[in-house]
């Protein structure tokens, strides 16, 4: 790192006492800073690193990829390897900081030499240079394109209507315009927060939003057409989501992309992938990808050429599993060694949308322990995790690529947690603390408080109070099940509005807990609202947070997850699949043939290949083979056999051969695999047996 950067680190962290902290983001790195960190590293520690420059950005820098592995028994372009690769959405810096760290830790710490002798790392810290600096431009805003020239408004023009810094604060905010057909309207208690106009809940809408700008070209929208390119994080191949012009024409037409693509498919002994992106794959469990069903539970018409050969109604509507336990078992399929994925392929059902359940579950797994190590770092397990786009780096390295694929925002604002404020009794009484309430609780409320409130949300008038205690006192009903009925049945306002707009709002909550952040640890970062008038002589106001304070947090409080995160990636690496000879065993028949057994077994906490990986066929499947030495022939049983997928700590896989050896020969038994490593064992056939 270069000393005048972690000389304003130090300062930083020096800081993190301080109640609050003004908006710097001079702790960040810049492009150049990073690829310079990454070379004097890559001259530093030689005999560890390789630096690759993998490709151009469309506006002309380095793509950089630091390879490190230390020396071990295994060439590293064959051991398991690790890809990380961070801010290839152009505005997450801090999985760049993130990304830093794990190189620093990975050619500094001790914990990591004996993890090198075993491991390929590929880190990758600025996927998208041409829009990484725009943190530190003069007017700050989020952007995520390169630098090609992509026509968003296709009007045959190329940014000709940009964001523009209306109130000159040097950040690019949002911007309300009064509108009787508006969709949003202010929240009456922080006029800071827009709330989402809803006619069932009869909040009228009285303003429209936009992102801080003129209509530069006149044609009724704002900022639909700036400067900036093809967005790299939705210019991948699974579920493009074409015909969006931010996508681009085609999946890897971003040199970025494409760049990415070429480097990992070249290198096929990538099993962990890691990218500190805006979404948090641990936090919330990744969905549906586009809001579709699983291929396989997806609804869809076989065509009629298909349907009668497999005997299906071609205006009825299936499953691919309800498809595939008709076709297994016909004849061609059966001699053919036709697949579910074939199959699928051949009737055009489709791309696969969700997570394989074994994939899920391991998952599910490993966010239980991320949160756990988020919780002893002290930091929010808690908190909403974003997911990723169709298009998306992540999906591609999952669906497509094969690899156990991770998305991790590093940081997010944390839920706040309200302090006490004296006797609970004294609270007022929401639907929200009702729901949170023991029974203990509720009866403590008194019978003339609790009628308060059923009189206040304009509870049925049979539901009495009285009633209430003593359901809750025979166990018939909870409080939280009491404030769901109560939600359901539309109780706050007359005509079963909400008393006051957002207040049972999910974002609008968020909006307020991240204003609340906000105003505690970098109030600087809050723009309230001020009035403009534009060049069309529109009135308006523009204000909000700054665009990178949600996710760029000041350095002193992105450090501690920092911290967690290069940990959390390095006992991934740790869990990884490593396939090893179990077992071999040599049995004399007589007359100098002899019968040979082995064992190939996955000593790692993780499978050798996805259910994903395996049922698309991305990779190579494990292979158990058999290598006469001199003096020996195979007799029976293929050279080598093959196993799609070894589970993890206890997948095996065997084989048995007959050969024919002279006394003393000798035979390896070697198991391959692409991402899980490889293991081998040599034997003396006749002597010592």
């Amino acid at each position: 790192m270069p000393v005048l950067k972690a000389a304003v680190l130090a300062v930083s962290l020096l800081l993190f006492a301080l109640p609050s902290l003004a908006v710097d983001y001079a702790p960040y790195h810049t492009v150049a800073e990073a690829e310079a960190a990454l070379r004097e590293w890559s001259a530093k520690h030689s005999s560890l690193t390789r630096l690759h420059t993998i490709g151009r950005s469309a506006g002309g820098k380095n793509l950089l990829v630091l390879e490190i592995a230390g020396n071990g028994p295994v060439p590293a372009a064959k051991r398991q390897a690790v890809f990380v690769g961070a801010n290839i959405a152009g505005f997450h810096n801090a999985g760049t900081e993130a990304a830093l760290d794990l190189i620093r830790t990975l050619l500094t710490s001790d914990q990591a030499k004996e993890l090198l002798a075993s491991r390929t790392f590929y880190v990758a810290p600025v996927l998208n240079p041409d829009a990484h600096d725009t943190m530190f431009a003069k007017v700050r805003y989020r952007r995520e394109g390169n630098d090609q020239q992509v026509d968003y408004d296709r009007d045959g023009l190329f940014g000709e209507d940009g964001a523009d810094d209306l109130d000159g604060n040097g950040v690019i905010t949002r911007m309300r315009i009064p509108d009787a057909n508006g969709t949003w309207l202010p929240h009456p208690d922080e006029p800071r927060v827009m709330v989402r106009a809803d006619a069932l809940k009869q909040w009228k809408g009285t303003h429209r939003i936009e992102s801080e700008g003129n209509d530069s070209d006149g044609d009724g929208r704002y900022n639909e057409d700036g400067p900036e390119g093809i967005i790299i994080d939705q210019n991948f191949a699974h579920q493009f989501p074409y015909p969006a012009p931010t996508a681009g024409p085609w999946p890897s037409h971003a040199p970025e992309a494409k760049a990415l693509m070429d480097f990992l498919l070249a290198r096929r002994h990538v099993g962990l992938a890691i990218v500190y992106g805006p979404a948090n794959n641990l936090l919330d469990i990744p969905r549906s990808l586009g809001g579709g069903g699983d291929l396989g539970t997806t609804k869809f018409k076989i065509p009629a050429s298909a349907a009668s050969m497999l005997g299906f109604d071609p205006e009825e509507e299936y499953t691919l599993d309800q498809v595939w336990e008709v076709a297994q078992n016909l004849p061609f399929v059966q001699q053919n060694n036709v697949t579910k994925e074939q199959m699928a392929q051949f009737l055009g059902a489709g791309a696969a949308t969700k997570l394989e359940d074994d994939d899920q579950k391991l998952i599910e797994h490993l966010a239980k322990e991320y949160k756990e190590a988020l919780k002893k770092a002290e930091l929010a397990d808690d908190r909403p995790g974003e997911q990723y786009r169709r298009g998306g780096f992540t999906p591609w390295l999952y669906y497509q690529y094969g690899a156990l694929a991770l998305e991790l925002d590093v940081w997010g604002v944390p839920p706040v947690k309200k302090a006490a404020t004296g006797d609970a009794k004294d609270e007022p009484l929401t639907l929200d603390r009702l729901e949170a309430m023991s029974s203990e609780d509720f009866l403590a409320l008194g019978e003339e408080k609790l009628g308060a409130f059923l009189k206040e949300i304009k509870a049925p008038p049979q539901f009495t109070a009285a009633m209430a205690i003593e359901r809750v006192k025979a166990g018939q009903v909870t409080p939280k099940q009491m404030a769901q009925m109560a939600k359901q049945m539309g109780a706050g306002a007359p005509g079963g509005g909400s008393a006051k707009p957002g207040e049972d709002d999910a974002p609008t909550k968020r909006a307020r807990e991240i204003l609340t952040w906000v105003d505690q640890h970098a109030p600087e970062a809050s723009h309230p609202w001020k009035s403009v008038t534009l060049s069309d002589g529109t009135k308006a106001e523009v204000g909000g947070l700054d665009p990178f304070i949600t996710i760029a947090p000041p350095m002193a409080i992105l450090q501690p997850a920092i911290t967690v995160h290069t940990s959390t990636v390095l006992d991934l690496a740790k869990k990884m699949a490593q396939v090893a000879i179990q077992d071999v065993q040599v049995t004399d028949l007589g007359g100098g043939v002899y019968r040979v057994r082995a064992v190939a077994a996955n000593r790692g906490f993780f499978p050798s290949h996805t259910k994903m990986a395996a049922r698309a066929q991305a990779n190579l499947p494990a292979r158990l083979t058999l290598e006469p030495g001199s003096g020996m022939k195979l007799v029976t049983g293929r050279k080598s056999v093959a196993e799609n997928r070894l589970a993890g700590a206890s997948g095996t896989m065997a084989a048995e051969w007959l050969v024919r050896a002279e006394r003393g020969a000798t035979f390896t038994v070697r198991i391959d695999t692409d991402s899980a490593g490889s293991d081998q064992k040599t034997v003396p056939v006749g002597k010592g047996q």
